[in-house]
């Protein structure tokens, strides 16, 4: 009952904004949107998610190899502590340019490419201290996969459509700061 009445709010909202033919939903999301969100999250997050993934994988994987290579003659310890800090520095560095390049600076993806080169370079001479394959094999698939994801015309594409849409945001906000209107910084 409760879902049908706001279903019902939402479709009467139709006269705001000049939002013919629009529904309450559509009206929503125009305020608050450049574009339809939908059908950008329906093209792009299997991308994201993609590189994410592979970038979480591979910094992880990394980790546990160089703890478990470079740093095996280090106590348990320092060698833990060394790796879990140095792993989530370079996986807050990730995802402070993955932000960055949805949001449009698209120069900052080569940070990312730079991490996932850092990591396969990381993990080519561990094989000096016979690590478990799986692992090993896994070190170097990760980086591998992620700069395949990057190289790839999906996310070229995503890298393209995010400085249009800083474009549009830019001009919108400087629109809005002639007319005296803008409320922000």
């Amino acid at each position: 009952m409760n879902k049908r009445r706001k279903t019902n709010s939402l479709n009467n909202l139709k006269s705001i904004n000049d939002g013919k033919g629009m529904t309450g939903e559509d009206t929503y999301h125009s305020e608050l949107f450049i574009e339809d969100p939908r059908k950008l999250l329906r093209r792009f997050m299997p991308i994201i998610g993609a590189d994410l993934i592979a970038g979480c994988f591979s910094i992880g994987l990394v980790t546990l190899l160089v703890a478990m290579t470079y740093f095996s003659a280090l106590p348990i310890h320092t060698s833990t502590n060394a790796s879990f800090i140095g792993g989530m520095v370079v996986a807050a560095v990730f995802a402070l340019a993955k932000y960055e390049v949805l949001y449009g600076r698209i120069h900052w993806v080569w940070i990312n490419v730079a991490i996932y080169l850092l990591c396969l370079l990381i993990s080519l001479p561990a094989i000096l201290w016979r690590p478990n394959t799986y692992l090993y094999a896994l070190a170097l698939l990760g980086p591998l996969v992620g700069l395949l994801i990057l190289n790839s015309n999906r996310c070229r594409e995503l890298r393209q459509k995010s400085v249009e849409l800083r474009h549009k945001r830019e001009a919108i906000i400087a629109t809005l700061k002639q007319q005296g209107r803008w409320k922000w910084w």
